[in-house]
Parts: structure tokens; C-alpha cells; sequence
């Protein structure tokens, strides 16, 4: 009975085992019997398709840099266009004057790199909302306000970065604030006394700008040959030329000293020989800088003299805000060593955004022995700098 039980359980079990086999075979019949020709057709097909959709990405992503190309291009072509302004408000007690608003700057610069080693800058200044209206009949002015200037314009060649050789007009390279003059990176709407004085404010020539190291120190280089001061962009009034140089050392981490000299002989017949030094201290919060500047002026038909001068600043920073004093002083004559021009002078800034200052500042001036009397001066005033200057 029992070998019965189990014959009949090994023989259900059997033709379970053979029903399940049949049923697999059945359902992977159609794999096992298919065509390997068919595969392969099958499989190209699928590649096909692959190689369509890699194709259409490719396209587009051509596309797309025919479109970077194009945009480049015009870009390319295209001029950097960066510069300031200034607003202010003045009050002041000086006779003869008003206080009042001025829009006083509004300055362009035009920067095109023409090829890889040859630049093109230029600097347009318009002063106090400059306007001017002509004769409609004639080729006269009816009326005039403010300037128009062409401050700088030179076709500049780069070849290294150690040197670069300038053609046209550029600032008169003497000093610290001759080169770092505008206002929504210098703390006063006043320049020192001594500015555009005893150095001309720009030159009309060639330059020679190099820089080099020694003994650890890096030393900054101008050399260059002018019109001289008093003389158009058009031509020079005299035969003579002038000749100057500057030489800047950074002799310690933020402390930097340098050299400045300008000789020329002027429409006048004049020989004036200009002399600078100056000194700049950066630290992380505090920013110190003097200069002292003496001109010798002589004439074939008088004795000559001296005009000489000198400032000190100091700023320091405190977040957003900037505290600055400044003291300048003035000699028109060593021969009248009496006559003075003096001036104290205190602001305080404060950094609305990266490129946009607003100041108040307090001038009082003295005049020992000059026909001007002393007067005092307020400023409030707001600059902004449009791009890199």
C-alpha cells in the first residue's frame, strides 16, 4: 500500500516535471527557431537609428557654434565703451562765486584692441555740461558753456607685457595723482593744489613705457618726447621739444616711491625744468601718499625763479565708509617766499556700491601775501564709474 503511495507521487511528480518542461520550450520556441539574419537586420536597424539621433546632436551643437562664432565676431568688432561722472553741489564763500549745482564731469573712454599687439584709447571729457550753439548765418559761435576735451587719444603697441610704446596724447606721466586722478577712486572732488602746474596735464608725442625687476623690486618706467605744454593737437608752436621721465619703485609690500622729471622750453621762450618725488603707502585699511613737485623757470630777459609745492594724504577705510584729510601747500615765486597758497582739506565717503561714491567734503584756503582772500568750501557730491577705468 504504501509502495503504491509512493509510485503514484513519483509519477505525479514526473508528469508535472514534463507538462512545465514542454510549456518552457513552447514559449522560447520563437527565440530558439529565430533567424540569425533576421538578428543582424534587426540590430543594423537599431544602429541606424542611433547613428540618426548622434547625427542631429551633432548638427545642432554646429549650429550653436556658428552662432557663438557669428556672436563673437560682431563683438569683436564692436568698442568698449567705460568712463565716470560726477555731480556735486558746492557752497562757498568765495567772492565772486556761488554755490550752487554742477554736473561737473562726465568722461568717455573708447578702448578697441585692433590686433593682438596694437590697442587704440581714447578719453573724451566733457566738463560742466558743456553746450554750444553757433550763428545760423555763420560759421561763429553764438554761444558756449563748459569744456569739450580730448584728454587722451594714442595708438598704443604691446608687444610684451613688460613694455609698450605710445603714440598720440596721454596724461603727462609725473607723480601719483596725475595717473590716478578720477574721482570715484580718489576721495576729494578737489585736486591737489600742485596738479596740472608745475607738470602739464597731458602731452602730445610718443612714450615709452617699460617695467622690470630688481633686486626683488619691480621698477615702473616712462620715457617720453612732447610738444611741450601750450601747444594743440595740430601742431607745435615752437621748435623746441620736451622731454620727460618717470620711475616708480615698490621697495616693500604696499610702499612704493618714485621720480618724475619734465623739461621744455615754451611758446614764450621760457625754459621751465619741472622736478617731482612722491611716495605711496597701501595698507589693508589706511592709504598714504605725498608729493612734492619744484619747477625752475627761466627767461633770456629776467632773472628766473622757482614755483614749488607739496601735499599729504591719508585715508582710511572703516567698511563702506572712507575717512580722508588733506593738506596742501603752494609757492608761486621764490621771490616772493612770503606768497602762499594753502589748503586743508577733510572728506568723508561712503561706498553705496562697487562703482558708486557719494562724498562730503571741507575745503578752507589761505592766501598769505597773494591779492585772493581766504574763503571756505563744501561739497557734496556723488561719482560713478562706468566699467573699468
Amino acid at each position: 500500500m504504501a509502495m503504491d503511495r509512493g509510485t503514484r507521487a513519483s509519477g505525479l511528480f514526473k508528469g508535472a516535471f514534463r507538462a512545465f518542461s514542454f510549456l518552457f520550450l513552447m514559449s522560447s520556441a520563437p527565440a530558439l527557431a529565430e533567424d540569425p539574419l533576421e538578428r543582424f537586420r534587426i540590430d543594423l536597424e537599431e544602429l541606424r537609428k542611433e547613428n540618426e539621433g548622434l547625427q542631429g546632436r551633432i548638427d545642432a551643437l554646429e549650429a550653436e557654434d556658428e552662432e557663438a562664432r557669428h556672436g563673437l565676431g560682431l563683438l569683436s568688432n564692436l568698442v568698449e565703451v567705460s568712463g565716470y561722472a560726477d555731480v556735486e553741489y558746492t557752497f562757498t564763500d568765495q567772492e565772486g562765486e556761488g554755490s550752487g549745482f554742477r554736473v561737473h564731469n562726465l568722461s568717455l573712454f573708447f578702448t578697441k584692441d585692433i590686433q593682438r599687439e596694437w590697442k587704440l584709447f581714447t578719453e573724451v571729457e566733457f566738463e560742466d555740461a558743456p553746450r554750444i550753439e553757433s550763428e545760423k548765418a555763420a560759421d561763429t559761435v553764438k554761444s558756449s558753456q563748459g569744456t569739450i576735451f580730448i584728454e587722451q587719444l594714442y595708438i598704443e603697441y604691446h608687444p610684451k607685457l613688460s613694455w609698450d610704446i605710445r603714440l598720440g596724447r596721454f596724461l603727462t606721466p609725473a607723480g601719483v595723482w596725475s595717473i590716478y586722478h578720477y574721482p570715484p577712486y580718489v576721495p576729494t572732488q578737489t585736486s591737489p593744489i600742485i596738479y596740472k602746474v608745475i607738470f602739464p596735464k597731458v602731452s602730445d608725442g610718443i612714450q615709452f613705457k617699460g617695467s622690470f625687476t630688481l633686486r626683488d623690486s619691480s621698477i615702473d618706467t616712462h620715457l617720453y618726447v612732447a610738444n611741450g605744454s601750450g601747444n594743440p593737437g595740430a601742431l607745435d608752436r615752437n621748435e623746441g621739444k620736451g622731454i620727460g621721465a618717470r620711475v616708480n619703485a615698490d621697495l616693500l609690500t604696499g610702499l612704493s616711491a618714485g621720480l618724475s622729471y619734465f623739461g621744455e622750453r615754451d611758446n614764450e621762450g621760457t625754459l621751465k625744468m619741472s622736478y617731482g618725488a612722491h611716495v605711496l603707502c597701501n595698507g589693508s585699511a589706511l592709504r598714504l601718499q605725498a608729493e612734492y613737485q619744484i619747477r625752475s623757470n627761466e627767461t633770456d630777459a629776467a632773472s628766473g625763479f622757482d614755483d614749488s609745492g607739496w601735499y599729504a594724504q591719508a585715508e582710511y577705510d572703516i567698511g563702506k565708509w572712507t575717512l580722508a584729510a588733506r593738506y596742501d601747500w603752494y609757492d608761486p615765486s621764490s621771490e616772493s617766499p612770503d606768497d602762499l597758497w594753502t589748503r586743508a582739506t577733510a572728506a568723508v565717503n561712503y561706498r553705496f556700491a562697487h562703482n558708486v561714491v557719494g562724498k562730503i567734503e571741507v575745503n578752507r584756503n589761505w592766501f598769505d601775501g597773494l591779492p585772493t582772500e581766504d574763503y571756505s568750501q563744501a561739497i557734496l557730491g556723488v561719482a560713478v564709474a562706468i566699467g573699468d577705468l
